[in-house]
C-alpha cells in the first residue's frame, strides 16, 4: 500500500475536509480523492461517508485510522533510528558528550581545528547523560567520550586520558556579594539559594560533594535540576548558586563569577576510550587533544 496515500488518508481523517487536506499537503482535491479511492480499492471497503455538508469516517475507517497512525509513527521512528545508525557507521569517529557549557563552548572550536588538521575524518557527535555515554562506549557505539576521571572508577575496561586538572567551585551571580570572594569556605553559603544536580546527573565526586554540602550548610534553600545546562541557566538568571568542577563551566560568562570553594579533592577532566582501542581515528583524536590548550577558552 502506498505510504503517501496513507499519509493523505490520516490527514483527511483528522481534518474531515478535502480542500483543507489538499491545501495542507500541497495537492489538488482530485489527487486527494484519488489517493483515498486507491486505498479503498485495496481494502475493499469505504473509509469515509461524504455528503454535501460534511465528511465523516465510517466505523471501518475509524479503526483503520487508529491503526494507520501507529504504523506511520513506527515507520517514521524506524527511518530516524536507521538513519542515525547509518550516520554513525559512516562516521570514522563518534564522540560522546554530556553537553556541559564548557563542552558547548570549547568543542565547536576544537572540532573545527581538528577537521582542519584531519579533513578526511568523518565525525559524529552524541549527547547523553554520563551513565548513558559510558554504556555507549562499552557497547562500542561511540569511540571517545568526554568525562571526569572519577566517573570511570567503576569501568575498569575504559582508559582515561587527562586533559585538565580541576577543583570544585561555586558559580555565583554577579548581584550576589559572595561573587567578590577569592575563595569560599563551605559555611559561607549558609542561608543561600543553592542549585544542585539530581543524582542521575552526578559523577561520584560531584555526588559526594553535594551530600557534604547538604550536611554542612544550614538554612539553605535547595533546588535540584536535571543537567548542567539548566543549572548554568538558573545561575545566569540570578536564581541561586550552583557548584561544579571549574572545568565544567565556561569562564567567559558575564552574569556570574567562579569562586573556588574549600573542599580538598583533586579532580581531572579528559576523555575515555576502551582499553583495546581499535579505531585509529580515535587514537589520533586523543593524541591531538593532549596537545591542545583547553584552558584557553
Amino acid at each position: 500500500m502506498n505510504v503517501d496515500h496513507l499519509k493523505v488518508f490520516v490527514n483527511l481523517a483528522e481534518t474531515l475536509n478535502f480542500s483543507l487536506t489538499a491545501k495542507t499537503l500541497n495537492l489538488s482535491q482530485s489527487a486527494v480523492s484519488q489517493a483515498i479511492k486507491s486505498i479503498e480499492n485495496e481494502l475493499g471497503f469505504t473509509l469515509f461517508k461524504r455528503t454535501k455538508r460534511k465528511v465523516t469516517l465510517t466505523n471501518s475507517g475509524r479503526l483503520f485510522y487508529q491503526r494507520t497512525v501507529t504504523i506511520l509513527s513506527n515507520l517514521e521512528k524506524a527511518v530516524v533510528d536507521s538513519r542515525e545508525v547509518y550516520q554513525r557507521e559512516r562516521s570514522t569517529l563518534t564522540v560522546g558528550t554530556t553537553g556541559t557549557s564548557f563542552e558547548s563552548h570549547a568543542l565547536p572550536r576544537l572540532i573545527k581545528q581538528y577537521r582542519a588538521a584531519y579533513p578526511d575524518v568523518k565525525l559524529y557527535l552524541e549527547y547523553f547523560d554520563h551513565n548513558q555515554l559510558k554504556q555507549h562506549l562499552q557497547n562500542q557505539e561511540c569511540d571517545v567520550i568526554f568525562t571526569t576521571h572519577d566517573d570511570l572508577y567503576d569501568t575498569p575496561a575504559v582508559q582515561f586520558t587527562k586533559l585538565l586538572d580541576g577543583y570544585f567551585c561555586a558559580l555565583v551571580p554577579t548581584e550576589n556579594p559572595l561573587c567578590r570572594l577569592k575563595r569560599a569556605p563551605i559555611n559561607t553559603f549558609d542561608g543561600q539559594n543553592l542549585i544542585l544536580l539530581n543524582e542521575g546527573w552526578c559523577p561520584p565526586e560531584q555526588l559526594k560533594f553535594q551530600r557534604y554540602l547538604q550536611a554542612t550548610i544550614s538554612d539553605a534553600t535547595i533546588t535540584f535540576v536535571d543537567n548542567v545546562a539548566v543549572a548554568n541557566t538558573m545561575v545566569e538568571a540570578g536564581l541561586g548558586i550552583c557548584f561544579m568542577p571549574n572545568f565544567i563551566s565556561c569562564t567567559n560568562q558575564q552574569s556570574f563569577e567562579i569562586v573556588p570553594v574549600d573542599y580538598p579533592v583533586e579532580l581531572a577532566y579528559g576523555v575515555g576510550t576502551m582499553d583495546k582501542l581499535i579505531n585509529q581515528a580515535a587514537a589520533s583524536f586523543v593524541a591531538w587533544l593532549k596537545k591542545q590548550h583547553l584552558t584557553d577558552k
